[in-house]
């Protein structure tokens, strides 16, 4: 993601984080097949199904209660994170935030730092 996109991201991320619900996350999985999972301590709604609408590469599985992010072809796993994030919020009105206890699986220690290190979540 370029810095300017990155940053653009982060100003638009911060302003809708006041008015958006918020999702807490339960665990980001990174399957074998590269596949990302972020999974919702809620369960998510029934709404969220029609974020395929936002042409993003940004799907819900409801069979897990979470987005999920096909394998990177040209970005990171935490790119592909930043770009779930972001979605979900200007799709869903949907905030996403990290948990002390998110449970991460499959996830790189370099990765999830970056996931981390997202803003607002």
């Amino acid at each position: 993601m370029s810095p300017l996109l990155r940053s653009s991201a982060n100003r638009v991320l911060k302003a809708l984080s006041v008015i958006m619900d918020i999702e807490e996350i339960l665990k980001i999985e990174i399957l074998e097949n590269g596949e990302m999972f972020v999974l919702l301590k809620s369960g998510g709604k029934p709404m969220y199904q029609y974020i395929y609408r936002e042409a993003a590469e940004v799907y819900w599985d409801n069979e897990v209660k979470g987005f999920k992010a096909p394998a990177p072809r040209k970005w990171s796993h935490s790119d592909g994170f930043k770009q779930i994030v972001i979605v979900t919020a200007s799709g869903l009105g949907v905030s996403l935030k990290l948990l002390n206890d998110t449970s991460w699986i499959n996830v790189p220690e370099q990765t999830k730092a970056e996931i981390c290190a997202v803003p607002n979540t």
